[in-house]
Formats: structure tokens, sequence, C-alpha cells
């Protein structure tokens, strides 16, 4: 890959980035499709984000950027166009730039961790789902993707009580059918939508025995790839995704709405925020 004057390029913002995985899945297929663009991590702290993206307006060889935590609902406020699922979660992770200098916003996380699971042959319909840090970005756009994909019930674990209550509202309203009471165990998926496993200090978000045989846990996680929850799932005989798998399913959703994906250039129907 060479880096010139004509050469398009991609942020991936987040803070903090030494986690992330994306940049060099991208580079390679940016490589493979003989598109002279490339991707590079960037920390941009909280404070800092309204600015990152009033400067990218006027970026003119900037096609855009992905979103990691923590500013993938921040990024929602700084768009101009969103897609449907986008708005239902009030979070992006992937950002068009437009020639005119506008954003369009879309959020693939949901998506691409129900095509994961899907890849594996994992049936979702009627399945009962444990959910932790559901009030956040991905873990909302997680929660509506398994929602639409059939499961029977959620449990939302979120510590923070106002993010759980709107998360709630928001399932609630969106798919009267779907349970949302609290269970305690027999889940046959349990999902760790939060950071909760980067560090090595940290707590297992929830206990892998609160699952049924033969259930699934998976992480977001990227780094480190096993995770304490996976490894002690594993150990247990317990199926698992990892963040890798669903950062690996990330790539056609997000390429398709850069406008770069070669079978179908077209992007999520938008709206004007």
């Amino acid at each position: 890959m060479t880096i010139s004057g004509t050469t398009i390029c991609y942020p991936l913002i987040g803070h903090p980035v030494a986690q992330v995985r994306t940049p060099p899945a991208i580079n390679a297929w940016f490589s493979a499709q003989g598109v002279d663009a490339a991707m590079f991590p960037a920390d941009i702290v909280p404070a800092a984000v309204e600015a990152f993206f009033a400067s990218l307006r006027g970026w003119g060889n900037c096609g855009g950027c992905s979103v990691t935590v923590p500013h993938k609902q921040a990024a929602f406020h700084a768009m101009d166009e969103v897609t449907a699922r986008a708005r239902q979660v009030g979070a992006v992770n992937i950002v068009r730039r437009r020639p005119d200098g506008r954003l369009s916003g879309d959020m693939t996380d949901g998506l691409a961790f129900v095509a994961a699971l899907q890849t594996k042959g994992i049936k979702l319909k009627g399945a009962s789902v444990l959910l932790a840090g559901a009030g956040g970005g991905a873990g909302l756009a997680i929660a509506a993707a398994l929602a639409e994909a059939g499961v029977a019930g959620l449990t939302l674990l979120e510590p923070d009580a106002a993010r759980r209550a709107k998360a709630a509202a928001l399932l609630a309203g969106t798919f009267p059918a779907l349970s949302l009471a609290k269970h305690e165990a027999g889940f046959d998926l349990a999902v760790n939508a939060s950071p909760l496993g980067m560090r090595p200090d940290d707590p297992l978000p929830f206990d892998p025995a609160w699952l049924c045989s033969g259930g699934i846990v998976a992480d977001v996680v990227t780094k480190p790839v096993m995770t304490p929850l996976l490894q002690r799932a594993a150990e247990s005989g317990l199926t698992i995704q990892t963040g890798n798998d669903m950062a690996d399913a990330q790539l056609p959703f997000q390429m398709r709405h850069l406008g770069l994906w070669s079978g179908d250039s077209a992007s999520a129907e938008v709206a004007s925020l």
C-alpha cells in the first residue's frame, strides 16, 4: 500500500485506540480492491470530538471515518443525516463525508454481530438473551438487531439506571412482542457489549454459569481476543464468539455505506436530522 497525494483518508476515532484491529483488515481490503485509500487509528479525547467532526467537514481528502468507543453517541449528534437504524439507537459507527462536507452516519454493529453468529449456524429465533452494556451505542444496536432476528426475550444488564431505562423504553416501543423481563439463568445467548475485559483487572460482566447447556457467549472486546469472560466460557464447554468475529463481519456493511463496495455502492436510506 502506497500513500500519495491522491490517497483518501479514513481515520478510525476512539479513546483509547490501542485495542482496535479494523485498520489492517480494511487496508488489506483497499489494497485487494485497488482502492486508493487508507484507514488509520486516531485517539480523540471526548472533549475534542465536536471539533473533530467540525474539521472533518472541511477535510477534502477524507472520505469519512469509523467510530469506536466512547464516541458513537456523540458521532450521532454530529451528523447531517443518518440511516433509520442509526436513528433508532441514537449512535453511529461509520461516517461518510459527502463532497459538499455533509456527514452521513450509519450504525452497523448490530448487523455485524448477527451476521457473525449466522455464519456459525446459530439460530436466534425464540432465544433467551442476556445483554451486558445494553445502554451503550453498540449494546443498543446489538439489542435491536437481535430483536429483529426474532429472539424471544432480552435481559438488560446496564449499571447506569437512566441508560438502562432508555434502552428498555426504546426496545419496548419498537418491538412490543419482545419480553424484557429479568431472568437469573438459563440463557441461550449472553453478550458482553461493554468495555469490561479490556483491562486485566476488570470484573466479568456476567457469570457464564448463567447460560443453559449448549449456550453461546459473545464478546465485543477485540483486545485481548480471548477475554477472561470468553476463556471462562470456553473452559465451561460453551460456544464462544470473539470481538474479532464481529469486527470481521463489519467490512461489507461499512464499505457499502462509504460507497466503496463493488457489488452495491449505494448507502442505506438516510434521513436528514
